[in-house]
């Protein structure tokens, strides 16, 4: 059986209910959630700049739409909004950050009943990769004060020790502190960071979400950081296949790492072997469908 691509049926489908299984997680977490938008260029304006304005991370945008120039794409040019996304495996309660994809899974809710938001995220760039592991929010704080990093300080002695609350600031108006000593979720007062690789370790969102997810969260709230590139989860009786670019060059090979991936949730009746290096060759971050029960 052969699955193409068909992009109005990724733009019609919500798979926002909660009651598809996650791999490895609890019953009730879906595995596939979101939807596919597009939206139309405006005039001068960049994939960073859409990025923005649309609530998503620039390299999502990027890498889910490979024919358009970032920089100067011509105006009303149809940009894919990659909304719709595979959980990663092994999900659970609280947040979970996937650092290949740049995301922030926030689940919640009670009885097993559960809701699943996501958010991009800025993160560490070569030299200062944000480290994998299992993690708790230790601390929480509105309007921190930046205490800047010694190896910052010998890049750039000009700095101060310490950057207090305002526009300035670095951390923006909210920071949840991690159990591993000098990392962090906040915000920024650089918002084209986010969806990229550019901070000192720690995790940057958007002004406005880091405010969503903050009331949100509760020191001792599990943060689980993994590393997957390639993700694959059930929607009803449709598998569904998601690759993102290995930054990192963790995965030797996407194609076995695929294999691997799909084999833990299950061995379909059905799948589509072709599918599968397409997606793996292209790494466009945008699920489909390879396979049914």
């Amino acid at each position: 059986m052969k699955f193409k691509f068909s992009f109005f049926f990724f733009s019609l489908l919500a798979l926002s209910s909660l009651s598809n299984p996650s791999a490895g997680g609890s019953a009730s977490i879906p595995s596939v959630f979101g939807q596919i938008r597009a939206i139309e260029t405006h005039e001068g304006e960049t994939l960073m700049e859409i990025a923005r304005r649309t609530g998503f991370g620039y390299e999502n945008v990027a890498n889910a739409n490979p024919t358009i120039d970032p920089w100067t794409p011509e105006p009303e040019t149809v940009v894919i909004l990659p909304g719709l996304t595979v959980l990663p495996y092994g999900v659970k309660p609280g947040l979970t950050i996937n650092l290949a994809e740049l995301r922030l899974f926030h689940v919640f809710g009670r009885e097993r009943v559960y809701q699943v938001r996501s958010y991009p995220l800025g993160i560490g760039r070569e030299g200062r990769s944000t480290p994998e592991g299992q993690y708790q929010v230790s601390t929480k704080r509105v309007n921190p004060t930046w205490r800047v990093p010694e190896g910052l300080r010998e890049i750039d002695p000009s700095l101060p020790l310490l950057v207090r609350p305002g526009p300035d600031n670095p951390l923006g108006k909210y920071w949840m502190g991690l159990s591993i000593s000098g990392y962090g979720i906040h915000g920024t007062n650089r918002p084209f960071g986010v969806g990229r690789r550019v901070s000192y370790g720690c995790l940057r969102m958007y002004p406005e979400q880091v405010a969503e997810l903050y009331p949100m969260v509760a020191i001792g709230t599990s943060v689980h950081i993994v590393y997957q590139p390639v993700k694959a989860g059930w929607s009803g009786d449709n598998l569904f296949l998601e690759v993102h670019p290995d930054h990192l060059d963790k995965k030797p090979d996407l194609f076995q790492e695929a294999m691997h991936v799909i084999s833990k949730t299950g061995v379909p009746k059905q799948i589509d072997y072709h599918q599968i290096q397409e997606l793996v060759r292209q790494q466009t971050g945008i699920p489909q469908i390879i396979g049914s029960r």
